[in-house]
């Protein structure tokens, strides 16, 4: 018998069903004599092939569960086991959905299961009923009647009636902004790309480790960036000086995240930022490790011309879920240096119970409001409050 079947010193070799069975039949000439009979046919050459077809099937057995343990040989379950432990989650497979605005006669009902379409024959079909207001329009949620990438699609993409007939009033139809949310299952080969380019977790060392150290380790963070500059010269981009690093973070007590940036920073790389925290290594040294923290660029938001209806949700459900979406000065939201694009919040307020017709406009000092979209900087993060949503 070989004694380098197994687990060995160079990992898990796995006999082939050959080997197993030259195996087999040299131990059995050893202890009968070359002139035992072990042909296919012979009771004895029948039992060895039945025993190595076993063990075959046994070492196959073996080698997965060895496999099991790395996230490059690992497959299905196993695999997500391994992601589950740094915070990965496999992504199920998705339907895309986004909103439409709908034009027609004023009172006109848009059913749930109302179905319309890109010139590309992609439906999609309106979630809940909707109303058209005295402005002649109104937003629909809408998701696609499939799963898979190729629903995504850009805005103004989606112009067809499907059945234009089923709803007299209806005169157009048209998506002010993407239509997102479509995808496959996640396969294996997808789920490693992702594990390796999103965590360089255990052991890493690199900005995309801090980062990642930060969001999975650190109790209250929702969302942070690590900027680095690794050449001799000053980053004009992110004002960064050579060799240095920056964390900016949003959530989570400083003490906390100081530790989590020294776990992971290189030897010797400076790092920078408004908050400086003092952390003891292990040599009993004092090191300031230094962070910033986002500044806060308030939004505020004003509904005008509301209309609604009896199953009205009330203002507070409004103001809840525009802050949910932006974030505030305690809770999450948008990300850092993520922009508030204008055309996502009606949506928003279009999906509270109740709602039929609204105007909306924002504003970064409450006075001066428009339809524009607020551009936020890279050490920047929007928040809101309720008291900053104004309904008229």
């Amino acid at each position: 018998m070989n004694d380098n079947w197994g687990l060995t010193d160079k990992g898990f070799y796995r006999p082939t069903y050959t080997v197993l069975l030259n195996a087999l039949e040299y131990k059995a000439r050893e202890l009968y004599g070359d002139g035992i009979n072990l042909t296919v046919r012979s009771p004895l050459g029948v039992f060895l092939r039945i025993l190595a077809w076993i063990w075959n099937i046994l070492f196959a057995c073996l080698e997965d569960v060895y496999n099991s343990r790395f996230v490059d040989t690992a497959v299905g379950t196993s695999l997500y086991h391994l992601g589950n432990a740094i915070g990965m989650q496999l992504l199920p497979e998705g339907k895309a959905t986004g909103y439409i605005s709908v034009t027609g006669t004023v009172g006109t009902v848009v059913p749930a299961g109302f179905l319309v379409a890109t010139n590309g024959g992609l439906q999609y079909t309106v979630m809940s009923a909707v109303t058209i207001g005295e402005s002649g329009t109104c937003l629909a949620l809408i998701q696609a009647v499939e799963t898979g990438p190729e629903y995504n699609t850009e805005a103004g993409t989606i112009q067809v009636i499907v059945n234009p007939s089923s709803v007299a009033g209806v005169t157009a139809i048209t998506n002010g902004a993407e239509i997102t949310g479509g995808r496959l299952k996640e396969t294996d080969a997808e789920f490693r790309a992702r594990y390796y380019k999103s965590v360089d977790y255990p052991g890493g060392v690199n900005a995309d480790a801090i980062r990642a150290v930060l969001l999975n380790d650190v109790e209250g963070v929702s969302s942070a960036y690590v900027y680095e500059n690794d050449t001799d010269a000053h980053d004009d981009t992110y004002n960064l000086p050579p060799h240095s690093l920056e964390a900016v973070v949003y959530g989570g007590l400083d003490e906390e995240i100081a530790k989590a940036i020294y776990s992971r920073r290189s030897g010797g790389v400076q790092t920078i930022g408004s908050v400086s925290v003092n952390v003891v290594t292990a040599s009993k040294q004092q090191l300031a490790i230094r962070f910033s923290r986002p500044t806060p660029k308030k939004i505020w938001i004003k509904i005008s011309k509301l209309k609604k209806n009896s199953s009205y949700a009330g203002d507070d459900t409004i103001r809840e879920a525009l802050v949910e979406y932006i974030g505030s000065s305690t809770a999450g939201g948008l990300e850092i240096g993520i922009d508030v694009i204008y055309i996502k919040l009606p949506g928003i307020v279009a999906a509270v119970s109740g709602v039929e017709d609204f105007d909306i406009d924002i504003s970064t000092d409450g006075t001066t409001y428009g339809k524009s979209n607020v551009s936020i900087g890279y050490r920047e993060k929007a928040i809101t409050e309720e008291s900053a949503v104004i309904i008229e």
